[in-house]
Parts: C-alpha cells; sequence; structure tokens
C-alpha cells in the first residue's frame, strides 16, 4: 500500500499548502470571531455550550446565513434534534442581514433560506442514519459549508448504556472527521448543560456541558454561553479550550438579527 505521507513542510508552506484544509467560517459576530480566531475551522467539532435562553439556536442561524457568504455556492446542512426548526425566526433574520448589507448585490440578489437544508431526528437511530447514510450521499453531489447539529445532546438523554454511548460518540466523530477530510466543511454543534455541586462544600454549584468526559474528549473546540442576568439581554461567551484560541469572554446581546456584539452595539449607539 502506498503511503500517504506528503514529507514534512516548513511553517510558512502549512499556511498554502492546503488552504482548503484551515480555512475558517466566519460567525458574522464580531465577538465570536475575536474569540476563535475568525470562525470555525474546517477541521474538527466546535461546541457551543450553554443555558436555556443564551442563544445557542440564533447563533446557530446566524452561522447558517453567513457561512454561505464566506463560502460561495454553498448549502449549509442543520440537523434539529430538539425542537422544530425556527423557520419564522430564521426567515426575520434573513431580511434583517439583507438590511443591514444592502448595498452589497451578493448578499441582496441571494437565496439564503433555500441553501439550508433542514433535517429532524429524534433519537440516536435516526441520527446514525442521518450521519453515516444521508450525509454522505448529499455530499457527493452538493458542496457544504457547515454542518449544524442542534443539539448533540437530545437523543441521547434516554441513553442509560453509557459504554455504549461513548462508542457512539466516537463513532460519529470519527465519521465526521473522515467527511470533513474529503469535503473540507466546518462542523457545530450545540449542547445543553446540566448542574453540578461540589461533593466536598455541597454548596459550589456550576453549570457544565452534558454527555460528560466521553463527549468532551471529541471535541475541538468548546464555546460555554450564558445569561449574566435574567433580566438583562447581555450573554457572555466563554473559550473553555480550543487548540488555537486562548482562555477569554466576550459579551453579546441578541436582536432582530440574531447574536450582536456588545461593544459594537454600543459604539454603534455612540
Amino acid at each position: 500500500m502506498e503511503s500517504e505521507f506528503e514529507g514534512f513542510s516548513s511553517g510558512s508552506e502549512i499556511l498554502t499548502k492546503h488552504a482548503d484544509r484551515w480555512h475558517k467560517v466566519s460567525f458574522g459576530v464580531p465577538v465570536f470571531d475575536r474569540l476563535t480566531g475568525g470562525g470555525i475551522g474546517a477541521r474538527g467539532i466546535f461546541e457551543l455550550a450553554g443555558d436555556p435562553g443564551s442563544g445557542k439556536t440564533q447563533i446557530a442561524l446566524k452561522l447558517a446565513l453567513t457561512a454561505q457568504r464566506t463560502v460561495p455556492n454553498s448549502c449549509v446542512v442543520y440537523i434539529c434534534t430538539e425542537h422544530r426548526f425556527p423557520s419564522r425566526r430564521l426567515l426575520q433574520m434573513e431580511a434583517e442581514y439583507k438590511r443591514q448589507q444592502s448595498a452589497d448585490d451578493a448578499v441582496r440578489d441571494h437565496n439564503f433560506v433555500d441553501h439550508i437544508l433542514v433535517e429532524h431526528v429524534w433519537c440516536v437511530p435516526t441520527l446514525m442514519a442521518c450521519l453515516f447514510d444521508r450525509l454522505p450521499k448529499l455530499l457527493e453531489s452538493t458542496k457544504i459549508s457547515v454542518l449544524i447539529i442542534d443539539s448533540i445532546a437530545s437523543p441521547f438523554v434516554e441513553e442509560r448504556d453509557y459504554i455504549s454511548r461513548a462508542e457512539t460518540f466516537r463513532s460519529i466523530v470519527h465519521r465526521l472527521h473522515q467527511l470533513q477530510e474529503r469535503h473540507n466543511f466546518a462542523i457545530c454543534v450545540t449542547n445543553q448543560v446540566r448542574s453540578v455541586i461540589d461533593s466536598s462544600t455541597l454548596d459550589d454549584q456550576r453549570n457544565v456541558p452534558a454527555l460528560g468526559l466521553a463527549w468532551s474528549t471529541l471535541v475541538h473546540t468548546r464555546l460555554q454561553l450564558s445569561r449574566t442576568t435574567l433580566s438583562s439581554n447581555d450573554r457572555r461567551c466563554t473559550v473553555v479550550f480550543g487548540p488555537s484560541a486562548p482562555p477569554k469572554h466576550g459579551f453579546y446581546q441578541i436582536d432582530e438579527s440574531g447574536p450582536v456584539d456588545t461593544e459594537a452595539l454600543r459604539v454603534s449607539m455612540s
């Protein structure tokens, strides 16, 4: 069997040798692009974990819009596992996005909604069938920029065989890595959080992403989202880990257009 080893490359050659492997898809929201060094890369699993109401789906919808501009002539695959796809909200966000980018003919004339391919799955078998059968067939004929799974936790809620569940996680991620290697697309998953209490003090409650360590070890980059207060529109995004994203945080809000950078919003209003 012929070796696939390509030989060593210099640091500068790496930047241009396989540009498709290392390109990033912008969130279209400055705070998230700053935190991630430009957006979501075309290798690895990128996770948005957060409290209910922190804006996970809103960020995913905005990504589905802006990814089509970052990667021309591409579609976005959006897999829903928790709820019906929020079509009305997407149409509102698309209209606001076009209004804000009205000077850009490519944005104004593009039908973003028609290039978002939605699939609904409710359990592990249907998720596996989608990722192992229907998605590969679609990729043979359709260029996609991002695969979004909203959320990864929901199909596994009733799973109690944690050894089998961990094996399923590894199978899913291994298959997605294979597809990424061949088709060069980004993967973004949302995740729920659960509250845990420090067993030594019994009062140090904190929210951690669902699915435990078995899933966390397979995630490439994780951002955690939270509401600052229930009465405020301000939300916080924190880089938990990532090979090229140092630990830091930023703030954002949700308006008619979806997630917006709090700092940029204040500058525009001043």
